[in-house]
């Protein structure tokens, strides 16, 4: 059996203000920074070591909806929790731009989560 080539992600996130997302990604995701390339990007990895964003300057940010769909999906990412009540509490607590817990096909919970520029993602078990 050969071995897989890919072995990560790299996701890139458009900011208006670096410095702030910056902050926001490690204190309110815990994201540890592992490159700054001030003052256009900042490059961050989660725990996991095998999924990294990277924050880029930007400007005239357009959001992009994702598309309708049967599925429930309203965001193009999600972040896995092994405790969806914890997570939310601690992100509510940190003063986080949440939605409420959800229920969704197949036993999973979730809610969602915007980041200071609306990017958007999901919190799910």
């Amino acid at each position: 059996m050969t071995k897989p080539t890919f072995y990560g992600v790299g996701i890139f996130v458009p900011v208006t203000n670096l410095e702030r997302s910056t902050k926001w990604y490690t204190e309110m995701l815990g994201f540890e920074i592992i490159q700054r390339d001030e003052p256009n990007a900042t490059v961050l990895m989660m725990n996991d070591h095998r999924v990294v964003f990277c924050l880029v300057l930007s400007f005239e940010i357009e959001h992009r909806s994702f598309p309708k769909n049967n599925y429930q999906v309203e965001q193009y990412f999600n972040f896995h929790t092994k405790d969806v009540n914890s997570s939310y509490q601690a992100l509510k607590e940190k003063g986080a731009d949440i939605g409420e817990i959800e229920q969704f096909d197949g036993g999973i919970r979730g809610f969602s989560l915007r980041d200071p520029d609306g990017n958007k993602y999901g919190v799910v078990n």
